[in-house]
């Protein structure tokens, strides 16, 4: 049914004129659009019929008017629009001539309203923390205010798209879909560009175990290095052969150097698989690690030393 057949007399009555004009005496061009707009309403053609209530509206506000266009945003599916108009409708019909009218046309309204609300899809957009200095936030491309955060509203039913962005953080976009008389959440959770630029929060034990690998693998190129400097020194000494060419003990005595060769190639295999070890370890974890909002950068300096009575390395950095 159209809402002027709702209102029987009432709601079908064409607008009045300001109250400066007579009261009895209607707007030509409001009452002329308003009644073709009935007219196209009886004949099913709610497109054009609509667009005579609304320039009727723009002419001459009234609330006879407005209930027919809250009957036509109904009819489009236009739920929230539907809604808005009711309550805009009731506001204005304050101004409405004669109180039987007035009654009516409120009648109207809170029937309008009654149906609809059961049916009305509802939105809250919120921010996860606090709002940073300079957001902005849209709804359906269209500036939400920042003080209506956190405040259930009512929309058609559909896609809802819902933007967001401040100076120094990464653009949040996200589209939902709302039914009928459902209430949803969308939860604004900015990230800063650096959070957004993506990391990983590194185990302490990984890098922990990096550095033990870097430091055992350079303490095992030093006792290489050591093991090579013996090899070269009874090589020179005995004319490349240790075994047969050696000079007499009383000259040269290989047994100590061959003691610390040993050692330091024992030592060189211990820690050369040691920090293998250690590095797979490492990579593993740093691999596996999670993501984390902030990128980590982690600086790492290490340093071998040979000295005359054994090898190590240091190993240094800021995480």
């Amino acid at each position: 049914m159209l809402l002027a057949c709702l209102g029987a007399s009432f709601v079908a009555a064409p607008p009045r004129a300001a109250q400066a004009q007579s009261a009895s005496v209607p707007d030509p061009a409001a009452a002329a659009l308003f009644q073709a707009g009935r007219d196209l309403l009886d004949r099913g053609n709610w497109k054009e019929g609509c667009a005579k209530f609304e320039a009727s509206m723009i002419l001459y506000p009234a609330a006879s008017t407005l209930l027919n266009i809250a009957r036509c945003y109904e009819h489009e599916g236009k739920l929230a629009l539907a809604w808005s108009a009711y309550q805009r409708a009731i506001v204005l019909n304050r101004e409405t001539q004669g109180e039987e009218r007035k009654r009516a046309l409120e009648d109207v309204a809170q029937k309008g309203l009654a149906k609809i609300e059961p049916r009305l899809p509802r939105i809250k957009i919120a921010i996860n923390g606090s709002a940073p200095p300079g957001l902005r936030v849209t709804h359906n491309g269209k500036d939400v205010p920042i003080a209506l955060l956190g405040t259930v509203i009512p929309v058609d039913p559909g896609q809802q798209s819902i933007s967001a962005d401040a100076p120094g953080y990464e653009p949040f976009t996200q589209t939902v879909e709302v039914a009928e008389g459902k209430v949803l959440d969308v939860v604004i959770a900015l990230r800063t560009d650096e959070e957004a630029a993506g990391g990983r929060r590194i185990p302490i034990w990984a890098w922990a175990a990096g550095g033990a690998g870097v430091a055992l693998l350079a303490g095992a190129a030093a006792f290489r290095i050591d093991q090579a400097y013996i090899e070269g020194k009874q090589s020179g000494i005995c004319d490349g052969d240790v075994q047969k060419n050696c000079p007499p003990l009383a000259f040269y005595d290989p047994a100590p150097d061959n003691t610390r060769k040993n050692r330091s190639n024992a030592l060189f295999i211990g820690l050369g698989i040691g920090g293998v070890a250690a590095l797979s370890a490492a990579v593993v974890g740093f691999v596996t690690a999670p993501k984390t909002g902030a990128s980590r950068t982690a600086k790492l300096t290490t340093w071998p030393w040979v000295g005359p009575d054994g090898a190590g390395a240091g190993i240094g950095g800021r995480f």
